[in-house]
């Protein structure tokens, strides 16, 4: 075997790894438990409402997982996704800017947001929950300042509405499903099949040698808390676009949905381990539970606390893979 058919059986095999597998099966015995408790779960209205459901949870989760996989994570992403959603309506409603300019600057100011989070983390050496803990505080803070705590509503129907978040594709499809596969798409290329990906592998396994190597893991870490920001800013604009609405207090705990996502797909917490294909199959076990649960008539809390159960049981599985890996 050549180096390079050696070289493309490991890219392989990191990209569709064993725990995506052990991941698919479990969405798959999700789908059949369900199609027994809960009434019309195999239709195709329920998949085109799981994929809907999947797509904010999952674009962030995706991102997350290149992040975590670099060693660090992000807890201002909500933030973020209110930022940008506030800033898109309030220069389109308040300024009369065009709202694709409105939508550019606020990515725009999403990217530097997201660097500013690297620059925080890498030039002081803070561990990242504890720097984007207070990001998240000062970016939420800044939504809310923005408004007054109130949001941005009435915003009338526009192309940009459509391309985001209220178009239907064949009458069938919501647009929000095409967002989330285009980013699985673009994610995936970048993590699994770009020397990019091979440097975010390689810093969050051993810093230490990828510095040796020499890589530029400080860059490498701020491209990626940019990489997450960008995801923020695509769910906003989704959001935005299907309820022509942004308010200060959007994707409060979408942080934390997404990391949990991302460790239910495989993910290692301690970093250099991951793939985009086990975060998306992560993010889809979460809307599945949630959308069967809806199904069964639980109430909400009920689907909070089992919710809670399979993240839980999800990060067991995941220190125990990671022990025998390790071994």
């Amino acid at each position: 075997m050549t180096k390079q058919a050696k070289a493309e059986k490991r890219s392989l095999r990191l990209a569709f790894g064993g725990r995506d597998v052990g991941v698919l099966v479990a969405n798959i015995l999700i789908a059949i438990v369900f199609s027994f408790l809960a009434g019309g779960y195999f239709s195709s209205y329920t998949l085109l409402l799981l994929l809907r459901q999947t797509s904010e949870v999952g674009i962030i989760a995706m991102a997350m997982t290149i992040l975590i996989v670099c060693g660090e994570f992000d807890l201002s992403v909500g933030a973020i996704y209110a930022v940008v959603g506030i800033i898109t309506g309030l220069l389109f409603q308040n300024f009369g800017v065009n709202l694709f300019l409105s939508a550019t600057a606020a990515m725009v100011l999403a990217l530097f947001l997201g660097y500013l989070n690297g620059l925080l983390i890498t030039k002081t050496g803070m561990h990242s929950f504890i720097g984007t803990l207070a990001t998240m505080m000062v970016f939420r803070g800044i939504a809310m300042v923005s408004t007054g705590g109130r949001p941005v509503s009435s915003l009338p129907k526009m192309p940009f509405f459509t391309i985001f978040g209220e178009g239907m594709i064949f009458d069938i499809i919501p647009v929000p499903i095409l967002w989330l596969l285009a980013m699985c798409v673009f994610l995936f290329f970048i993590l699994h099949k770009t020397s990019f990906g091979v440097k975010v592998f390689a810093t969050g396994d051993n810093r230490e040698a990828a510095e040796l190597a020499g890589i530029d893991t400080i860059t490498i870490k701020r491209y990626c808390f940019m990489l997450t920001a960008f995801s923020a800013g695509i769910v906003a604009f989704t959001s935005i676009g299907f309820l022509r609405t942004a308010t200060p207090t959007q994707g409060q705990g979408l942080e934390l949905e997404a990391i949990a996502a991302a460790v239910i797909g495989g993910t290692s917490m301690m970093g250099g381990v991951g793939s985009i294909f086990g975060s998306f199959l992560g993010a889809l076990i979460m809307a599945q539970v949630r959308t069967g649960l809806v199904l069964m008539g639980t109430d909400a809390f009920v689907q909070d606390a089992l919710v809670g159960l399979v993240i839980a049981l999800a990060v067991i599985i995941n220190v125990q893979l990671s022990k025998k890996n390790s071994v």
